[in-house]
């Protein structure tokens, strides 16, 4: 219903449109004075008659109507110099075409700031930085967070490898000890951009559903801007404490005979699993390198055979023996001939795709259309998107439809309204689980870490027998054929299913009213609200209890705005300002149900068909916020700028005495270049200082200020309620960020040579923080206002254009950005505070007086412990290092990152090539730990230093089987991993170990797990032919064009195997600091079409 309400509201605006078409019209071209080429979106208009138009894709232009006589014409465009010619309009003379010169010194100074308002980058007095719909679009992203990747200095992705998993994004490093992330905006409205893990959490169990700022339809963007300090984001309120995502997305033009424009594209790209680990394909499963013998009681004869149960890969070389396979035990047919397997005996030989054939070639497939068009009162732009993703895991996908709606109308000479509407739909079917879990069906955890070398995906599909008995490989034995660990992952994917529904609708509706010409009055209402609906399952007949899970959520945020926007030019100064305020409503609520005991009925996903009492929790809460603001700018004959800005919160989430927060921001700009020393040379064309200070407050979630009782399980038929284990604190204060920032910009010889350099300082103090209670208190902890957090950084944005010519254009541009995270302090008598805890042994720390984020080691692991000389201290038996335990591992943020832009435009051609690089930061491998621990991966095989294999026996002087043995009193046949260091007394010792005991020890020595996040990555390249008009005259067609597109296609650099360091998200909840059971990654390739009518 709602789909045709909106086309048949499309097709009346675009008859409305139709009728102001005219018979006598004035044509004409407009083209680049420099270049030749046609200028798009160029206005022309027409001073005498109030009237005019704008030029098309091909510089084209039309006005209808326009008597003889002789009029004024005003030919402008973003970047270029304003001209206005005299011209008589008769019957012999009704073409005009027009060339305009770039003005080079202004070109792509205007950006949008706060609320909207497009300003030049002159007057600016802090750090932002757009992307236009071009650079976003070029391939095609899944999101617009993963569009922005090194394509904005200061800021840094972390992405997922899961279809429509979570991306972090960081603005500006880390801002505070919980690591958050910027506001996002669109088109005035803020947009949530939660993240969601549903079925568990932490590194075990759980789903990545991704986060919200997904739903933002890429297609309709035109422009992002990166607001990155507090000075740019203050007006914004506390949730811009991180900075600010500020999306403008695209509308129809108005101007009197304004063609309907018609655009129509196919994105079409397939998808591959690219980065795998490096595995060995000379030993089977088993924990020994002998084969079992296995007596078949169906004729009693004895076969080899493998250590089934072992989910490990020490067992036998894959030398063509003859061996009894798992599947050979079933009476089932696997190969599809009709006759059963059960008896055969095959060679022992490698299966080196085995894990490669599990995933298959994912396919996007993106259709979008869109109308708009305009009149000289009207415009309006309306779109539909819809996108069919089949993931590389099997029985995986992701369907999403975006539809949205930009109109404008002059009610009159002084009322305008506008409207935003956008209406989003996702569904998702089988993502991928996530983490320690074979519970849920993690095959790419067992493939990674637990698995067998051998092993056939083809039969590993046939993972049910004719009477519903479901096969798996890791049978405990010849007659007990039930799995130790895992089940098929065939059986995870399809029977372990999870589905997700969400519809969101997010826009807002605008009132202006222009007083007169230097004072407009406006009022705002925006809205975004989405429901959401999570069922997941575990299958009946594997290893684990069925279960079934139903999450359904919903939330809705309000805000009511009123404001006035003023300006005002005198002789030498010009003086503009916002005045508002804001009413921020939020509602969120979610019922959570889940059996317990197992399912009654098997196979019947109900909550009713749960064996016990299902486990039911529900959940509301309710927030306001209350804000006046307001900003000033006054400017002095155009080269000296200076902007202030004040907000003052009223929370409903803090204490009534300490609910009221006022911060400010201050900023101001000089364009140096306008002085008489700059203004005869032609070497720097434009140079401009700017400085800001700015304060931010902060806010807290509701209900954590009073103390509160929870819903609990009942008992027996009677309701039960439950203590939080969290102590509220009813003198809770806002946090404070207090912001300065000092940058320069520079451009050389007409824009050819462009330049930003900015840094900056952020401390952050107050933070509401959850700290251990003491015991007595009957709490486990508290929250409180404690700590001091420091940001510092530097910001480097280098653009050129080597090649300007009519045929060819080169553009280059390079982000570069450092930043560092300092704990300054924590709570009295507190020196470190515990952020996350990976799996295993590992967990990062805030700690008093170092960068945020050390992983150091817990529990009876740790890292290496080194002599006073710096090596290794082997221990005494000679299979291991000694351990530190408790030791620090160092920080896990980057050094610095960043991001090459290459844009090639050679006549009807364009090359676009985008790289992502990355100087430093840590993340903790769990799967490479694994893959060594369980001999699954190639650095577990090869030969020694004696040129033996490591996985044969060590051997004594004597011959002797043994664990270790120096390498001086080795027999010259013992294999075993080399290990080399220091004694206690630092005298240089090197033994032999036996393989499986080396890599087990390895385990329990997380420095070696810690990796390196270094890496430089080719993560765009697209290939565009744009279709000439002559070639497409004769068609209904006014523009069209072919590309062909990568994503993620070469990982350069990366000093780790089998792991993307770009892409090591591992879940919606956590900071991105270890991987582990995540897919591995993918690139895709494709191709899209565009064409307009």
């Amino acid at each position: 219903m709602l789909k045709k309400l909106l086309f048949s509201t499309i097709m009346s605006m675009v008859f409305m449109s139709a009728a102001f078409a005219q018979s006598t019209t004035i044509t004409g071209t407009v083209t680049d004075a420099e270049t030749g080429d046609p200028l798009p979106q160029v206005a022309i208009y027409i001073v005498d008659l109030a009237t005019g138009a704008a030029t098309n894709i091909d510089g084209e232009y039309s006005i209808s109507g326009v008597e003889y006589g002789t009029y004024t014409f005003r030919v402008s465009s973003v970047g270029y110099i304003t001209i206005e010619q005299e011209m008589t309009v008769n019957a012999n003379n009704n073409t005009f075409d027009f060339e305009l010169a770039q003005d080079l010194q202004l070109l792509e100074d205007v950006v949008v700031t706060a609320f909207g308002v497009s300003r030049e980058q002159k007057s600016i007095g802090y750090s932002v930085q757009d992307v236009d719909a071009e650079q976003l679009a070029q391939v095609d992203q899944n999101s617009v967070v993963g569009a922005l990747g090194g394509k904005v200095a200061g800021v840094q992705v972390v992405g997922s490898p899961t279809m429509g998993g979570s991306e972090r994004i960081r603005i500006r490093g880390v801002n505070g000890l919980s690591d958050g992330q910027p506001l996002f905006v669109v088109d005035g409205t803020p947009v949530d951009n939660s993240s969601f893990l549903v079925s568990g959490g932490g590194s075990a169990r759980g789903r990545d559903l991704g986060n919200l700022a997904s739903d933002i339809d890429l297609s309709s963007v035109q422009n992002v801007s990166v607001l990155k300090g507090a000075a740019a984001s203050a007006l914004y309120g506390n949730r811009a404490a991180n900075g600010v995502i500020l999306i403008t997305t695209k509308n129809g033009q108005m101007g009197a005979d304004q063609p309907v424009r018609i655009d129509f594209s196919n994105s079409t790209h397939f998808e591959n699993v690219y980065i795998l680990p490096d595995y060995q394909n000379q030993y089977g499963g088993g924990y020994t390198q002998d084969f079992l013998q296995y007596t078949d009681p169906a004729d009693g004869q004895t076969y080899n055979g493998l250590n089934y149960a072992a989910d490990e890969s020490w067992g036998p070389r894959m030398d063509g023996t003859m061996y009894r396979p798992w599947w050979s035990w079933f009476d089932h047919d696997f190969d599809g001939d009709g006759q059963s397997e059960y008896g055969t005996e095959i060679p022992m030989e490698a299966n080196p795709d085995n894990v490669r054939n599990f995933y298959e070639t994912g396919v996007r497939i993106s259709n979008k259309l869109s109308i708009s068009g305009g009149s000289s009162n009207a415009a309006y732009r309306a779109g539909v998107n819809h996108t069919n993703q089949t993931g590389v895991y099997p029985n995986s996908d992701l369907d999403k439809t975006a539809i949205n709606f930009n109109g404008s109308l002059n009610h009159n000479n002084k009322l305008t309204s506008s409207i935003a509407f956008n209406y989003v739909n996702t569904q998702g079917k089988g993502r991928p689980a996530t983490g320690y879990s074979a519970a849920q069906g993690n095959p790419a955890q067992s493939m990674n870490q637990w698995f067998q070398r051998q092993l056939r995906m083809d039969y590993l599909k046939q993972y049910e027998q004719d009477n519903g008995t479901k096969m798996s490989w890791n049978i405990r034995s010849n007659t007990n054929t039930r799995p130790l660990y895992w089940d098929s992952p065939y059986f995870s994917v399809y029977e372990n299913v999870q589905q997700d529904d969400r519809d969101r609708v997010y826009g807002n509706y605008n009132l202006s009213y222009n007083v007169n010409e230097n004072i407009e009055l406006l009022g705002k209402l925006h809205l975004d609200q989405y429901s959401f609906t999570v069922e997941d399952r575990i299958g009946s007949g594997g290893l684990e209890e069925d279960w079934y899970y139903i999450a359904q959520r919903s939330r809705r945020e309000v805000n009511y705005e009123l404001g006035a926007r003023f300006n005002q030019d005198f002789e030498d100064i010009s003086v503009s300002g916002y005045l508002g305020s804001n009413i921020l409503t939020q509602d969120y609520s979610s019922v959570i149900q889940q059996t317990v005991g197992g399912l009654s009925t098997p196979n019947f996903f109900n909550i009713d068909a749960s064996v016990n009492r299902p486990d039911v929790t529900s959940y509301k809460e309710q927030k306001e916020v209350r804000s006046l603001f307001g900003t000033a700018t006054l400017g002095f004959r155009d080269f000296i700028y200076v902007e202030g800005s004040l907000r003052n919160d009223w929370s409903s989430a803090l204490p009534e005495d300490n609910n009221s927060y006022l911060y400010y921001g201050l900023s101001g700009s000089l364009i140096f270049t306008e002085f008489d020393l700059f203004s005869n040379q032609d070497i720097l064309s434009f140079g401009k200082l700017r400085a800001s200070i700015a304060q931010v407050g902060s806010d807290l979630d509701p209900y954590r200020i009073l103390q509160t009782f929870n819903s609990a399980t009942p008992y027996g038929s009677q309701p039960t309620q439950s203590i939080p284990n969290v102590l509220s604190n009813p003198d809770l204060k806002p946090a404070i960020s207090s912001d300065y920032e000092f940058g320069v910009d520079l451009r050389f010889f007409n824009g050819r040579l462009r330049t930003d350099v900015n840094y900056y300082n952020s401390v952050r103090e107050d933070e509401i923080i959850q700290l251990d209670a003491p015991g007595s208190s009957g709490y486990n902890a508290t929250l409180v206002n404690a700590g001091e957090f420091e940001t510092t950084g530097w910001e480097v944005a280098v653009g050129t254009t080597p090649i300007e010519s009519r045929d060819l254009s080169v553009d280059m541009t390079v982000n570069w950005s450092a930043s560092t995270s300092r704990v300054v302090k924590l709570a009295e008598g507190i020196d470190t505070r515990l952020l996350e805890s990976a799996f295993f042994g590992l967990q990062l720390y805030a700690e008093e007086g170092k960068e945020w984020g050390r992983a150091i080691t817990s529990g009876g692991y740790g890292g290496t412990l080194r002599h006073e000389n710096g090596k290794p201290i082997v221990n005494a038996s000679g299979t291991a290092y000694e351990l530190e335990t408790n030791k620090d591992l160092g920080n896990i943020l980057p050094d610095w990152n960043g991001g090459f832009d290459l844009d090639v435009n050679y006549k009807n051609f364009s090359l676009g090539a985008f790289v992502q690089f990355q100087k430093g930061g840590k993340f903790y491998s769990i799967s490479r730990m694994f893959g060594a621990y369980s001999g699954l991966t190639q650095e577990t095989v090869g030969n020694n230093n004696l040129g033996n294999p490591v996985r044969d026996p060590v051997l004594d002087a004597n011959g002797n089987e043994v664990v270790s043995v120096p390498v001086g009193s080795a027999n010259s046949a013992s294999g075993g991993m080399l290990l080399e260091g220091v004694d206690s007394n630092g005298n240089e010792v090197a033994y032999l170990v036996d393989a499986p005991t080396y890599w087990l020890n390895k385990f329990f020595n997380k420095e070696e797990w810690l990796e390196d996040a270094s890496y430089i990555k080719l993560r765009e390249v697209s290939l565009t032919y744009n279709i000439p008009v002559s070639t497409i005259e004769r068609l209904p067609l006014s523009r069209a064009s072919v590309s062909l597109v990568a994503m993620n296609p070469l990982l350069i650099y990366s000093s780790v195997t089998g792991v993307d360091p770009s892409a090591i998200q591992n879940n919606a909840n956590g900071f991105g600091f270890w991987e582990g059971g995540t897919i591995p990654g993918t690139r895709s390739f494709g191709f899209n079409i565009n064409v307009g009518f």
